[in-house]
């Protein structure tokens, strides 16, 4: 069997798994409401709509970082995309979880930190980063 065969199978397995629904969109800037002062980031159209699957990053442990009085917990994640279909996604997008199995991830959002593209990927992975307050 080719190389190139088993890398099909792969994908098609790999995809089975995307059970879960997102949304990727680029940070567009930011927004102020002029009654209130609040400031809101706002996104451009979006890069990917579809299938994905969620999984803690292997060897990641959460982080506490602390910058002047306040800490917070930045949870490392990897979110997997087709191969097909997910070239426009990239570092810096928001990703919004619209479908899961898991009920608490739906509405969550992650910044993705970086991407992984090679050869024979049997799916896109990037690693995700949510800030928790």
């Amino acid at each position: 069997m080719s190389a190139l065969a088993v890398m099909r199978r792969g994908r098609r397995r790999a995809e089975a798994l995307m059970v879960d629904a997102c949304t990727v969109k680029p940070v567009a800037g930011n927004a102020t409401d002029p009654s209130t002062g609040v400031v809101t980031t706002t996104y451009g159209a979006a890069v990917y709509t579809g299938k994905c699957k969620f999984q803690r990053q292997r060897g990641a442990y959460p982080s506490n970082p602390e910058a002047g009085e306040h800490r917070w917990t930045v949870a490392p994640l990897e979110l997997h995309l087709p191969v097909a279909g997910s070239g426009g996604v990239s570092t810096g997008h928001v990703v919004e979880v619209t479908a899961s199995v898991d009920p608490e991830l739906v509405g969550k959002r992650f910044r993705i930190r970086a991407g992984d593209r090679k050869t024979f990927a049997t799916a896109t992975r990037f690693s995700l980063e949510e800030v928790v307050d």
